[in-house]
């Protein structure tokens, strides 16, 4: 009682953010607490500055508000802005059989290869990549044996060599689903994985990769964690609780490094391997404290303005908005003064 009064009363006294949400986007909880101040691209009501809110209950991050439906539609769709930035041939790249189920790939399957061997699958096995961009994992796949299916609203580059879907199944379909970054993007991150659990045969397994929020102050990239493009931000404790909620079990620990293109190892992403399951999972507990400890550390590393900023983010908020008001309607006024030629 006593938080949800402290909470109206920030928004009431202090600040509020245009279209802010006083709800989880996620699992809709209350109980949001205030990390940090964002600026939007594009003002709103005359405002930028949105907020960093942190669910209490899910742990998910995420900017409020988030971007609308129309937003996300613009920027994702085939002539949005996604599609703009990335020229891609639509002619396949051939792929070598005989080395399909070689390279660094198979290794994100590695604690359950004894009963999947994503390699080798049973015929008649079916993988769905949401988000699959130009489809070069499901090349690989489909190489190894499996039929493979896409959903990618921003690019036609994989539908000549694998089937499109425009909308996931809504009854048990695929043997194998990857979202491969593409949570960040999404303002309700827990509907998307309800769909994606109930498009899955049972005991199925659902590859997930992410930004890292956990590990911010060892990789320092805070703009790749939280941008006006990814909108929501993940720890491995949140992740694997919204995994839960949705009807998986996390199969086993991320790992504190992962390999990415080149050989190159990085803290920055989040790799997490996910199998259907028909009971419920057990949830974390405080699944916000990872996240408030990274951002707490990265501050204390940061001398700059935006440490203040990130300790009190509301009033933070109101004195941006104030200067910007200032310059706005008295700086103008001041100039267009000063400006005038002096009259005899």
């Amino acid at each position: 009682m006593v938080n949800d009064l402290a909470r109206w009363a920030g928004r009431r006294l202090i600040y509020q953010a245009p279209h802010e949400r006083t709800q989880c986007p996620a699992c809709a909880s209350t109980r949001l607490d205030v990390l940090g101040v964002h600026k939007l691209e594009k003002a709103i009501e005359n405002r930028k500055s949105a907020l960093i809110s942190g669910c209490q209950a899910c742990g998910l991050v995420f900017v409020n508000p988030p971007p609308s439906d129309e937003d996300l539609l613009a920027r994702y769709a085939p002539a949005g802005e996604w599609a703009r930035h990335r020229s891609e041939p639509v002619e396949p790249s051939p792929v070598d059989h005989k080395k399909a189920g070689s390279g660094s790939w198979p290794r994100l399957f590695d604690a359950v290869r004894a009963e999947f061997d994503v390699t080798s699958p049973p015929a008649g096995s079916r993988v769905l990549d949401f988000g699959c961009g130009r489809g070069k994992l499901l090349d690989v796949l489909q190489a190894c044996g499996w039929e493979t299916f896409g959903i990618e609203p921003a690019s036609d580059a994989a539908f000549q060599r694998h089937h499109r879907l425009i909308a996931i199944p809504t009854t048990p379909t695929f043997d194998l689903i990857v979202a491969h970054h593409v949570l960040e993007h999404v303002a309700e991150p827990l509907a998307l994985l309800k769909q994606l659990a109930a498009a899955c045969q049972p005991g199925a397994f659902l590859l997930v990769a992410v930004p890292r929020l956990d590990t911010l102050p060892v990789h320092r990239d805070y703009t790749y964690v939280i941008s006006r493009v990814h909108v929501t931000s993940y720890t491995a404790t949140c992740l694997a609780g919204l995994l839960g909620r949705a009807g998986f079990s996390t199969v086993e620990a991320p790992r504190d490094e992962v390999m990415i293109a080149g050989g190159r190892r990085t803290t920055a992403r989040l790799r997490m391997l996910a199998q259907r399951v028909p009971h419920e999972v057990p949830l974390p507990v405080r699944p916000l404290d990872p996240a408030r400890a990274a951002l707490r550390a990265y501050a204390r590393q940061d001398t700059s303005r935006a440490h203040a900023r990130r300790r009190f983010p509301r009033l933070s908020a109101r004195m941006i908005e104030s200067r910007r008001w200032f310059r706005r309607n008295i700086g103008v006024r001041l100039e267009h003064v000063q400006r005038r030629p002096n009259t005899p």
